[in-house]
């Protein structure tokens, strides 16, 4: 069950954040599918509004098969490896924004890709972080190791 929570429940609250965000904001209704290439926030609110179920799926599969695995391995570990994980997710996540980017880059334009990419980039590490947080929570919260009690005679 443990785990079940684990993969299911950090990133419906991570992609509930965002589709809170896009849902609220004054562009909502204006969104159409063919903004998705223009390089600017309203592309990637459009992106995220029509692709939300695809998202989830692929966020869903992501926790399984690599978050989880990953954060179990790395939580027992020392600080200094915990930070280091965290620092590779970062930098995990500026190289698998970069193609996110181009693909949504317009170069007729003239929008900045690096702009883009470290747009996404960002958009990335705030997922990421809020799961970080999530798993640790449901670890030393949730479901507290048990401890065996002491009894004094």
């Amino acid at each position: 069950m443990k785990k079940f929570v684990k993969v299911v429940i950090p990133p419906f609250i991570g992609f509930s954040l965002y589709f809170i965000a896009v849902r609220y904001s004054p562009y909502y209704f204006t969104l159409k599918p063919d903004e998705m290439g223009s390089g600017n926030l309203q592309s990637f609110m459009s992106y995220y509004r029509y692709c939300v179920p695809l998202l989830g799926v692929i966020g869903i599969l992501t926790q399984l098969l690599i978050a989880v695995p990953v954060w179990d391995s790395v939580s027992k570990k020392s600080a200094l490896a915990q930070w280091s994980a965290f620092f590779m997710i970062c930098f995990v996540c500026l190289l698998l924004s970069a193609p996110v980017a181009y693909a949504m880059w317009d170069e007729v334009s003239g929008k900045h890709l690096l702009k883009l990419c470290l747009f996404m980039t960002g958009v990335q590490i705030g997922y990421w972080t809020v799961n970080i947080i999530l798993m640790y929570m449901i670890d030393n919260w949730l479901y507290k190791p048990v401890q065996a009690e002491t009894t004094e005679e």
